[in-house]
C-alpha cells in the first residue's frame, strides 16, 4: 500500500526506502492526497460534461479522459520541481509560484464542479428550466442558497495543491532529496558516455572518420566549469629573438 501511495506522489520509490521515517511519511501523505485528487477531479469534472450532455455515459468517459490529462500536467509541474542549494533564490520561487498559479487554476474548474456533483447529487435537487448557460447558472445558485460553499473551495483548493507545499518542506540536504540527485546525475552520465560512443561509432562506420566529441569544459555534459587551457608564451626576449631570425631569414 504505501509503495503504491509512494508511485502516487511521483516519487522514487527505491530511493524513499532509504530515506527518513520522516520523510517517507511525508510522501505517504503526500500519495494519500493524489489519490483524493484524483476523485475530485473525476467527479468535477464528469459534473460538468453531466450538465453540457445531459449523458451519464459521455460524461463519465470525457471526465475519466480529461482526469487523465488534467492529473498528468499536475504530475509533470510536480516532477520537475527539483530542489538544490538554492532553493529559495528568485527564479525557484517564481517556478514555484508559477506552477501553483497554473495548477490552482486546473483545481479550482475541478473543485466547482465537484461541489456541484455534491449539491445536485448528494445535498439537493436544483430544478432548471433548460441546459443552455446551465454552468454559470448552476454555480450562481450555488453561490446564493449556499454562501459557506466558498470555505469549502478554499479547503478543498488548499487540499488539491498541498503535494507542493510537502515536497517544498523536504530539506535539500535530506538524505532523500541527496541520494535521488546522486543517482538523477548518474544516469545522465551514462547516457552521456553512451552517446559519445555511439557518435564516434557512426562517423567511423559512415565516413571511415576517427572523430570524438571534444570537451570544452571540466564537468560534460553540465558544462559548468570551463576548461582553461594554460599555454607557454615564453618571455619578451624570446619574442625579441623570434622578430630578429623572421626579418634575417
Amino acid at each position: 500500500m504505501q509503495l503504491a501511495l509512494w508511485k502516487m506522489a511521483c516519487e522514487d520509490y527505491q530511493i524513499l526506502y532509504q530515506a527518513s521515517k520522516k520523510t517517507r511519511r511525508a510522501f505517504t501523505f503526500s500519495g494519500v492526497v493524489m489519490g483524493i485528487n484524483y476523485m475530485l477531479s473525476l467527479l468535477g469534472l464528469y459534473q460538468f460534461f453531466e450538465i453540457i450532455f445531459v449523458d451519464i455515459f459521455i460524461a463519465l468517459v470525457l471526465g475519466a479522459f480529461v482526469t487523465i490529462v488534467f492529473m498528468n500536467i499536475y504530475k509533470l509541474c510536480l516532477t520537475t520541481l527539483n530542489k538544490d542549494e538554492k532553493t529559495f533564490s528568485l527564479s525557484y520561487l517564481a517556478s514555484l509560484l508559477g506552477r501553483l498559479i497554473f495548477v490552482g487554476f486546473i483545481g479550482l474548474l475541478i473543485i466547482k464542479g465537484f461541489e456541484s456533483f455534491l449539491i445536485f447529487t448528494v445535498f439537493e435537487k436544483l430544478r432548471l428550466a433548460d441546459y443552455e448557460g446551465k454552468i454559470l447558472l448552476s454555480l450562481r445558485t450555488i453561490h446564493s442558497k449556499f454562501p459557506w460553499i466558498w470555505m469549502v473551495t478554499i479547503a478543498l483548493l488548499t487540499l488539491f495543491i498541498l503535494p507542493f507545499f510537502i515536497k517544498v518542506s523536504i530539506k535539500a540536504g535530506s538524505i532523500y532529496i541527496q541520494e535521488k540527485k546522486t543517482v538523477e546525475k548518474n544516469i545522465i552520465l551514462e547516457d552521456y558516455k553512451r552517446f559519445k560512443k555511439r557518435y564516434a561509432i557512426i562517423f567511423q562506420r559512415d565516413y571511415n572518420l576517427s572523430i570524438e566529441i571534444k570537451e570544452h569544459y571540466l564537468d560534460p555534459p553540465f558544462n559548468t566549469i570551463p576548461l582553461i587551457v594554460t599555454q607557454n608564451l615564453g618571455t619578451t626576449e624570446d619574442f625579441i629573438k623570434f622578430l630578429n631570425s623572421e626579418e634575417v631569414s
